[in-house]
């Protein structure tokens, strides 16, 4: 995808050989090499994720995107959306998984837009992408949490070191792109056009923010009640090898007297051997009967 002009004449995109000052563009990052005008601002903005300079603002968000992983199914991704805001002109920089979407889905629309209310709907379409995963992440919490009340091995433990990480990323990226925005509001004059949008567009963090905060709360009560299934599964283990232990121990108990040089009853019997025999499997049973029946073996 090579950068793209939205003529507003024709109301469609066109492609252009480099940024101008003036419209609305889409860049990957191969194209930012041949636009002077951007490059200095975008490595500016690499460091500091923010830059000012007299009526120019440039931004670089975390952006929460969703993946398909082989093994874990949908995961969390954390890609980079940089704007460059002029009075005239909008550049919108980023890798094409999420250059397309927005032109494919609403750029379009905004034929008789100004600068400022593009500037806006991007910054309001990157935080709304972290609640859209945040969403996901509420469903991949609700189906752990049935499948740990039957746990018995570490398919769920996995999970939930996955749903850790993306949680983490997650928070860390929203709190990010927050810090952002109330920079960019303090290095703004209040005079501004684009001073009440970046307001909106913090507030709508601000709520984000206390939404996701409320997801890692429930994060930390699945993995909580995790440990606690862990401890009580190890228990039940360490109670059901004791009962196997000691129903082994029986045959052992029984039959070691007879392999020692002292007198004992009944030791010239000729059946004394199946008797032995039918004792101790006898009684082995008679135990392990009473021990099912107490639930000694219940996984």
């Amino acid at each position: 995808m090579g950068c793209q002009f939205y003529d507003k004449s024709a109301g469609a995109w066109v492609a252009a050989e480099r940024y101008t000052a003036d419209g609305l563009f889409l860049l990957t990052p191969e194209q930012v090499g041949r636009c002077p005008q951007l490059e200095a601002a975008l490595r500016h903005c690499v460091e500091q994720r923010l830059c000012c300079r007299h009526e120019e603002i440039t931004l670089r968000l975390p952006v929460a995107l969703l993946e398909e992983d082989a093994q874990f199914g949908t995961v969390a991704r954390m890609a980079h959306l940089t704007l460059h805001h002029t009075p005239r002109s909008l550049a919108i920089l980023g890798e094409e998984t999420l250059i397309q979407p927005l032109q494919q889905d609403w750029l379009g629309e905004l034929r008789q837009s100004a600068m400022g209310e593009v500037l806006q709907r991007v910054l309001l379409n990157v935080i709304y992408s972290h609640e859209r995963v945040a969403r996901v992440l509420v469903e991949r919490l609700q189906a752990l949490r049935m499948a740990l009340k039957t746990s018995m091995d570490n398919v769920e433990l996995r999970q939930i070191v996955v749903l850790n990480r993306d949680l983490g990323e997650l928070v860390i990226a929203l709190r990010e792109t927050g810090l952002i925005l109330r920079d960019a509001l303090r290095a703004t004059p209040g005079e501004s056009p684009i001073y009440p949008l970046l307001d909106v567009a913090l507030r709508e963090q601000r709520r984000i923010e206390e939404g996701v905060n409320l997801i890692h709360e429930r994060y930390l009560t699945v993995t909580n009640a995790y440990n606690g299934i862990v401890q009580n599964n190890a228990h039940t283990v360490m109670k059901v090898m004791t009962v196997w232990l000691a129903l082994l121990m029986m045959p052992i108990a029984f039959i070691m007297p007879w392999h020692m040089m002292t007198p004992l009853p009944l030791e010239h019997w000729r059946y004394l051997w199946f008797g032995l025999l039918a004792y101790v499997f006898g009684v082995t049973w008679l135990f392990a009967h009473w021990a099912r029946k107490h639930g000694f073996f219940s996984m």
